[in-house]
């Protein structure tokens, strides 16, 4: 950690107005300094629930004490961030103490450091995923589209892209589908890679909902202690095939609230599916994310609300091998005016059905 200050006193309540360099959790530093907009880090250990993705202004910047203080015989003050430090799990120096004013709350708190993120290098790393997002569907190893609209999206459900996925949930989906969620759910076989990052990262439990062909002789794992089928029969989008999802008994309790991840939104019906399994074990659906939603083509059969990491409204050829993308949600925002990728990999000789064949 580098600073312009003296660090050989112990001082505790005494500012600067100086700009500091304070080593965070990634590689380079982070600059602080008064009046500054910062954004309390989801993932913060000390930092109240209360204000987790919370963003507020640095009203004064402190040190923590640098060793214990005697306060009598038998007590010795030992500052709670220092405490973490001593931790074996943790290794990292927290920094400088921050008197934050939230106006959410009307007040302020004080928060280490390396528990926020300047609101301005917050947004800078949203515009990098946005563009990582669009290098991804101008790469025609990993993203097309099929002649009869249909989608082949090998970074989602081949190639799964984790360090990219990863960064999504940290600065995307954990801010904005809050933390009252208490079960993971996705259906087999191509939503579960994102929902077990998510589930991961949010200290939640995750659980899969496997296909079931025949109702009366579901084939499942030995070791589950039961079964719970939906009622809702599916067609697959890219298998001439109709399945039923289903879930062990106990996984899902009544009082549980769950967030369906799903790779590819093409007509609801899965989505449906789910919604269906889920509240038939009394619980409720907290949220529902697809990576991509397809609002175009086939008739949708959509009851229930749900956000994408990439909503695609149309696409317009532009020749046999290229077309253009129209985006109407990024990054879980719905936009105004639809944005167009230009040179995406198109093939008109391909479809969803010939996907079914290899």
């Amino acid at each position: 950690m580098k600073s312009f200050i003296n660090k050989s006193t112990s001082v505790v309540n005494e500012s600067w107005e100086l700009t500091y360099e304070i080593g965070g959790r990634e590689s380079g530093v982070l600059l602080f300094k008064e009046n500054d907009e910062v954004r309390v880090n989801d993932d913060a250990v000390l930092a109240p629930e209360a204000i987790r993705g919370e963003t507020g202004v640095i009203k004064k910047i402190d040190r923590f004490l640098a060793q214990p203080s005697q306060i009598s015989e038998d007590r010795v003050a030992v500052d709670r961030y220092q405490q973490l430090v001593k931790q074996p799990r943790e290794t990292e120096i927290l920094g400088f103490a921050l008197q934050v004013y939230f106006p959410k709350i009307g007040d302020a708190m004080v928060v280490a450091s390396n528990e926020v993120t300047l609101l301005s290098k917050f947004q800078e790393r949203i515009n990098r995923l946005e563009e990582r997002l669009i290098s991804h569907l101008t790469n025609p190893q990993q993203f097309s589209v099929l002649g009869d609209g249909g989608l082949d999206v090998p970074f989602i459900n081949q190639n799964f892209d984790a360090p990219f996925f990863g960064d999504l949930v940290r600065y995307v989906l954990r801010p904005k589908l809050g933390r009252s969620a208490t079960k993971v759910l996705s259906p087999e076989a191509s939503g579960p890679p994102l929902a077990a990052v998510y589930a991961s990262m949010s200290g939640l439990s995750f659980v899969r909902a496997v296909k079931i062909y025949d109702r009366d002789h579901p084939q499942v794992p030995g070791t589950w202690r039961g079964t719970i089928i939906g009622d809702v029969k599916v067609p697959s989008a890219t298998k001439k095939t109709e399945h039923h999802f289903a879930v062990p008994q106990g996984a899902i309790a009544p009082d549980d609230r769950v967030i369906i991840f799903d790779d590819v939104g093409f007509t609801g019906r899965t989505r449906n599916a789910c919604i269906q399994l889920v509240e038939k074990l009394g619980a409720r659906v907290s949220a529902i994310v697809n990576v991509v939603e397809k609002a175009y083509g086939e008739q949708r059969n959509v009851e229930v609300d749900s956000r994408a990491i990439l909503g695609i409204s149309g696409f317009e050829p532009r020749g046999e091998r290229t077309c253009d993308l129209l985006i109407n949600e990024l990054l879980m925002e719905r936009l105004k005016t639809p944005r167009i990728v230009h040179d995406v990999k198109y093939e008109a000789t391909r479809s969803l059905f010939t996907l079914r064949n290899q």
